[in-house]
């Protein structure tokens, strides 16, 4: 793609545009039916028209914007080509810490120009720079967009266009609102703003100056419409109005229903309401065909749940199978479509906000003839690149939730939910979850524009905010949140070997670092503690221990980064090992008593555990104590988003991998089954979101999107298939073929558990395809595994599934004893192992 340089173009904007902005106290807490959009005409367009008196050979265009932007070419929505077909990177430019930096795109449109008068413009919508989501901190600022074109002509002559004060300024047209929060209000009946020249208030471009950060060009993954994942709806419900039911709001009064391929192909009346049921929660957008009367207004209402009885005990918020809003909190969440009336059927999309939604519920105030309605799914484009499969089909569908989780929220940035008034980079629930993220996508390039958020974010002192790109929410250096600063490139490094980014990186580390110093040991800020936990750990005990971790992992990054002994990097390395053993003696001296620690949650042995924070006696006698207090809590965690997402992953290190399999299929609550068993699609914010007993939980902070406790796919990947990253050698050029099979002897198995028997998986990594397989039959343990070339293995297996000799091949192999592991080294190729 040719490179454009916008260094002779303008930000400009409209004269008469208001400033947007909004605080939260114009908003109600809880959004209803009651609450509706109201359009406007603060939706920016600034376009040029010009006249090629020549054929164009080669034309390319540079943009970005402060706000959500899109781009036209005469009408015609500029994308990328690629394989044949044209695609759209959607809402651009992304989130990025505005008051230092903006992302730009480049476009090749020669095939969009023509002889003769031409027609470039951009629409800007308030997007994350000064919509709900940004809370005005970049202050109440307008809208503004800066562009640059260069066009060759079939003579060699070049053309530059660039943004300036001669560019047309327009507000309004058919988007007459948009807002990540509350969606998008689109009037067919107004002119397109991009070509019409009548019924605007046309004026002469204003030069903006109240953007002060640099513009760099975006990078792969872009976010984009995943076409794979399309959805259509399993089921519709037409009804009007309620019937009484017994219960304070009554049920739905159904007119019709259908189920299927089409099921959406209806005509509705005046007043009608349509249901439909997409039968998974995921992000993205409907897009529509209808056909109606001039004027008439469909308003969609996007539900990651129904209302199921009409009781307000139960939570709901309306009739039994309507949709339930209440939880998106003040968000609204609309997509509101006013019909053309053009005789024929209308296509149309949001092409300004997103949304999360299992569920649609359509209002209408006119006849509608409905051709379909799709959910298409948009994202950050991170190709996957993992396959899993085990014996236990409950466990398959956790792993289909923990993609989609991923999908919906990594999202420009990776955001905790996807649908309320929140939506935000939140540091704590990146780091426990991008190991996993890791293994289900090729996330190198995503993390790398995150960690330059956080540099963008980072305060002057090395302070690290909660969420990232830094927001009016949270506060500094909170305890496994900032720590994110940390965990997150190292964990990149190890999966993608990114040797560069981890250098780049590492200023910003020392920075953070040098910040954490100045604080007391054990009283570094911690707001949150083991966030949602059903067991209370101190918030002290975290603070050091995590301290402690992030000099450990100090020492190990700077290690890797050295390339000679006495080097900067080596003398970081010693300085920050020889502090962690410090901190190390100094929690030992505070928090152990009497061979055991002095707070005993297994939030607290798990850290101690993790971090390496106890040794020889005292270390078994936490393991022991852990393992006690998961059986007395009937085979259950009690952690929460700190504890959870090193809690299978920690009792495997200890050698208590039937205890983490008992964990994994518990259906009790608190677990990842509880969870599936009522009804999730998705993971959750809450274990218990909803339940079947008692209805929908608080509802002030109630996900159905939320990706953190998905972390556990991490520990399924390296442990129960056994495909392990080395954590010295990146990017899989050694690793570990090290499945821990489900081998609970029969008293060791809950009572309503059964044993896995199988599991597989895929894993195309940095340096090629690695495939993992085991299967526990009647004659043994069978292991199937493929190493790609240039790479090599260590096989990792239970010395207590050998009978009396190992085969690769059906060659017999010699091994090593170590660690109750038979341990041997596999070169590239494809293995059959027998024990």
């Amino acid at each position: 793609m040719k490179n454009i340089s916008l260094e002779k173009a303008f930000w400009i904007t409209h004269p008469d545009q208001k400033p947007g902005g909004t605080i939260d106290k114009e908003w109600p807490p809880f959004h209803s039916r009651e609450v509706h959009i109201i359009p406007n005409d603060e939706t920016l367009c600034v376009r040029k028209k010009f006249t090629l008196d020549e054929s164009p050979i080669s034309a390319h265009v540079c943009a970005t914007a402060l706000g959500i932007f899109d781009i036209t070419v005469n009408g015609s929505r500029v994308g990328t080509v690629e394989n044949g077909e044209t695609v759209y990177d959607e809402l651009k430019p992304g989130w990025t810490n505005y008051s230092k930096r903006v992302l730009s795109f480049t476009y090749d449109v020669t095939s969009l120009l023509r002889k003769g008068e031409n027609t470039l413009a951009i629409t800007v919508s308030t997007g994350w720079w000064n919509g709900r989501i940004s809370r005005c901190l970049y202050g109440f600022k307008k809208n503004a967009a800066i562009a640059a074109a260069s066009i060759t002509l079939s003579s060699g002559r070049e053309i530059k266009i660039n943004t300036d004060s001669s560019w047309e300024a327009l507000l309004g047209g058919c988007v007459r609102y948009a807002d990540i929060y509350n969606g998008e209000y689109y009037d067919a009946t107004f002119s397109d703003i991009t070509s019409a020249d009548e019924g605007f208030n046309i004026k002469n471009a204003e030069i903006f100056d109240g953007f002060t950060g640099v513009i760099s060009p975006a990078e792969a993954p872009f976010i984009r419409v995943r076409k794979e994942l399309e959805r259509s709806p399993y089921s519709a419900v037409v009804y009007r109005g309620s019937i009484d039911n017994g219960s304070d709001y009554g049920e739905i009064n159904i007119i019709k229903s259908a189920v299927g391929k089409d099921c959406e192909r209806l005509s509705l009346k005046k007043g009608d309401s349509l249901v439909l049921d997409f039968m998974q929660n995921l992000v993205g957008r409907p897009s529509i065909s209808v056909k109606a009367a001039r004027g008439t207004k469909l308003e969609f209402f996007c539900a990651e749940f129904l209302n199921d009885s009409g009781l307000r005990s139960r939570g709901n918020d309306g009739p039994k199978g309507s949709a339930y809003i209440e939880n998106y909190r003040s968000a609204m969440s609309r997509v509101v479509y006013v019909a053309a009336g053009d005789d024929d059927f209308e296509r149309y999309y949001p092409k300004f906000s997103f949304y999360g939604f299992r569920y649609l519920e359509l209002v209408c105030d006119g006849d509608v003839e409905i051709e379909y309605v799709k959910a298409e799914v948009i994202g950050s484009e991170n190709r996957e690149i993992s396959t899993f499969e085990c014996s236990n089909e409950e466990i398959n569908r956790l792993y289909s939730n923990v993609l989609w989780g991923q999908r919906g929220n990594y999202l420009s940035i990776p955001t905790d939910c996807p649908q309320r008034d929140e939506r935000l980079g939140w540091t704590g629930d990146t780091q426990v979850f991008c190991g996993a993220a890791a293994y289900n996508a090729d996330v190198n390039g995503f993390f790398r524009k995150w960690l330059l958020d956080i540099r963008d974010s980072q305060t002057a002192d090395g302070s690290i905010f909660d969420v990232i790109p830094a927001s009016t929410w949270g506060r500094y250096d909170n305890a496994s949140w900032s720590d994110a600063i940390i965990i997150v490139p190292l964990k990149i490094y190890q999966f993608f070997g990114d040797r560069e980014m981890l250098k780049e990186h590492y200023p910003s580390l020392v920075k953070f670092m040098e910040r954490l110093a100045l604080y007391p040991l054990g009283e570094r800020p911690n707001d949150y503690a083991d966030w949602l936990a059903y067991e209370e750990t101190s918030k002290g005990y975290i603070s050091f221990a995590t301290y402690a971790n992030d000099l450990d992992l100090m020492s190990r990054i700077a290690a890797t980064l050295s390339e000679n002994e006495g080097d900067n990097y080596d003398l970081d390395a010693k300085k920050y090992r020889a502090l962690f053993e410090d901190a190390k003696k100094k929690f030992n001296e505070k928090y152990v008593e009497n061979g055991d620690l002095t707070e005993r949650t297994q939030c607290t042995y798990l850290l101690a555990l993790r971090f390496g924070l106890v040794d020889g006696e005292l270390r078994e006698n936490c393991i022991r104590a852990l393992e006690r207090k998961i059986i007395d809590n009937g085979y259950k965690l009690s952690t929460g988003f700190v504890g959870t997402g090193m809690l299978c992953q920690t009792l495997s290190e200890v050698g208590l991998d039937s205890l983490a399999y008992s964990l994994l299929m518990q259906s009790e609550n608190p677990s990842w089954l509880y969870s599936l068993r009522q009804g999730a699609t998705t993971v959750w914010e809450r274990w218990n979101s909803y339940t079947l007993e008692n209805g929908f939980g608080d509802v002030g902070m109630n996900s159905f999107n939320h990706y953190a406790y998905g972390a556990v796919f991490e520990w399924v990947f390296e442990s129960v298939v056994g495909i392990a990253r080395d954590p010295n050698v990146p990017a899989f050029k050694h690793f570990f073929i090290a499945p821990r099979p489900d081998m609970r002897s029969d008293s060791e198995i809950p009572e309503g558990q059964s044993r896995m028997t199988f599991a597989r998986a895929t894993y195309d990594s940095a340096s090629g395809l690695i495939r993992c397989a085991w299967d526990m039959g009647d004659t043994g343990l069978t292991v199937k595994a493929s190493v790609p070339e240039g790479t090599c293995a260590t096989v990792k297996l239970p010395l207590a599934c050998v009978k009396d000799r190992i085969t690769v091949n059906a060659v017999e192999t010699a091994y090593e004893k170590l660690d109750s592991c038979a341990v041997f080294e596999l070169s590239a190729g494809d293995y059959v192992i027998k024990l």
